[in-house]
């Protein structure tokens, strides 16, 4: 315990009651001495370390870490450009050569009209051809003020998709989807009126394609 009480450490208590024996022992009075000494003479010879040079060694550590967080930014920089360096780079890049050509699909739509009076009259056809293109509109003229519109929607192979559309004047009397085997023969009625019944045949041919010319990619 003397050691104890020598550095402070006992508690006041234990301290008090260390105080009491020593001042009727002498032994234990010279022994407290001796601890003190040598507590003296432990903090005289120890050294405490140096801290020369430790600031420096800090600071060299700080401006490794600043130019490897630089080295990071450049290289995210060229590995993930951002959205306007992206932009810049498709704007000035050369477009590219125009060396693919697109055949248009042709067809050949050929309408032809009559009014029929009577069973027994089947009256005289009128026959009329036009050349269009498939996505294309065309219009027929037809007896009586009457118009045939028929647009090419699809060619898949022989196969003709069109819609036609029959107009009185500017008023759609008639709508329908026709799907046709090239060269094949769609025969329809319209309404009847005092020159009789309007007969229609309607004939789509796929004609040979032709080229549109170049077709940038």
């Amino acid at each position: 315990m003397l050691g104890a009480a020598g550095d402070g450490e006992l508690e006041q208590s234990a301290l008090r009651e260390v105080t009491h024996h020593l001042n009727g022992c002498a032994s234990c009075t010279g022994e407290l001495s001796d601890y003190s000494t040598i507590g003296r003479e432990l903090k005289a010879i120890a050294v405490l370390p140096s801290l020369e040079g430790f600031t420096k060694s800090v600071l060299d550590v700080i401006a490794k870490l600043v130019v490897v967080a630089m080295m990071a930014i450049a290289v995210h920089a060229v590995v993930f450009p951002t959205t306007e360096q992206i932009a810049k780079t498709v704007a000035s890049r050369p477009a590219a050569p125009s060396s693919v050509t697109r055949p248009v699909r042709l067809v050949d739509v050929q309408v032809d009209s009559a009014f029929v009076a009577s069973a027994h009259d089947p009256g005289a056809f009128i026959h009329r051809y036009q050349r269009t293109k498939s996505g294309r509109m065309i219009v027929f003229q037809l007896p009586g003020g009457k118009t045939l519109h028929v647009q090419p929607r699809a060619i898949d192979g022989g196969m003709i998709a069109m819609e036609v559309v029959l107009f009185d004047g500017t008023r759609p009397t008639m709508t329908a989807n026709l799907k046709l085997q090239s060269g094949d023969t769609f025969a329809l009625t319209g309404q009847q009126s005092s020159e009789g019944t309007l007969l229609l045949r309607i004939s789509p041919t796929r004609a040979a394609s032709a080229s549109t010319g170049p077709k940038s990619l």
